[in-house]
């Protein structure tokens, strides 16, 4: 899964005249820079299948080259929310699009793979506590973008840990006492909760660990192990039982599938009927949030011209 790295204001400023002085023009008083549309992305999106040119085809335009601003992972945010360029790529659930009251482009006519997060478990484990799929399920349905967004926020922003992050939403929610939870000596087998390294797969491992321990079950946490390479063979193994992945990942990165599904629900049912029928693992209730590819404007950009989806930007360069 595409993840974006955490860099200072300062260094993304640094970084953007050094690596494009060809895009260094002047800025309004507004935030908008006068006769230009720049287009902060790294180089591998310029290249990849579902990036810049396939883009282009899909939507019918061409962006012109002179104005993409080629910068490291993670930083268009910071780029677009600090004046140096007025249109970005990123993931749609990153905590700075809330920071700088970047607006989201709506994807209109479907070109961004879905990546929904959901549990995957394997089957055994399941099959012992069947009622982790309800109790999974009621902390799914409340995971759509804006709160995924703001929960991100806390964590890589503001910079609370994810484990009290979890924790106030699980109590906020109701979905936990917030007091010491007691294991039931019913729920012998431990369940082995895992999760990848970055902030918002570390947020979705805690908030497992803390609503199976209030349920009364003996959890081992592993969150923050490693990433797909290293966690999906931990999870075929039976080293760990269960952790979230994007469905898109497993679709394209596990499964191998080779065409873009951006429906949610289809690239949902792909990937679980081909687990479970290869790997006895089973991907519980996706949640609502969509965490692919988002093209984001800044307020001043979305103030002057208006624009709420893709579609617009596209006509802007027809």
């Amino acid at each position: 899964m595409k993840r974006f790295k955490l860099f200072t204001i300062m260094l993304v400023v640094g970084l953007l005249w050094v690596i494009s002085p060809g895009c260094q023009t002047d800025v309004k008083g507004d935030g908008v820079a006068a006769g230009s549309m720049r287009l902060a992305t790294p180089a591998e999106w310029t290249e990849r299948a579902d990036g810049l040119p396939n883009l282009e085809a899909h939507y019918g335009f061409e962006y012109p080259r002179s104005e993409l601003v080629i910068l490291e992972l993670g930083l268009a945010y910071q780029a677009v929310g600090t004046g140096q360029a007025e249109v970005g790529i990123g993931d749609a659930t990153e905590g700075r699009i809330a920071q700088y009251n970047l607006v989201v482009l709506e994807d209109d006519k479907q070109f961004f793979p879905a990546y929904n997060p959901s549990p995957v478990i394997r089957k055994e484990i399941l099959v012992l506590y069947p009622e982790i799929a309800d109790i999974m399920k009621d902390l799914s349905v409340r995971l759509d973008l804006e709160t995924l967004t703001l929960l991100n926020k806390e964590v890589a922003v503001e910079g609370n840990q994810p484990e009290d992050v979890a924790r106030a939403f699980l109590v906020e929610q109701g979905l936990i006492s917030g007091a010491e939870p007691q294991t039931d000596p019913a729920k012998g087998t431990p369940v082995v909760v895992s999760g990848k390294t970055f902030a918002e797969a570390l947020t979705l491992g805690y908030l497992t660990v803390y609503l199976l321990e209030d349920r009364g079950f003996t959890v081992v946490d592993e969150v923050g192990l490693a990433e797909v390479a290293l966690i999906r063979p931990a999870l075929e193994s039976g080293e760990i039982h269960i952790y979230w992945e994007y469905t898109g990942t497993g679709l394209m990165n596990v499964m191998g599938h080779d065409e873009v599904v951006t429906d949610p629900q289809i690239c949902y049912e792909l990937i679980r009927d081909w687990d479970l029928e290869n790997n006895n693992l089973v991907w519980l209730d996706h949640a609502p949030a969509n965490n692919t590819f988002v093209l984001f404007i800044s307020p001043e950009v979305h103030t002057e011209y208006g624009w709420n989806k893709i579609s617009d930007l596209a006509a802007y360069f027809q």
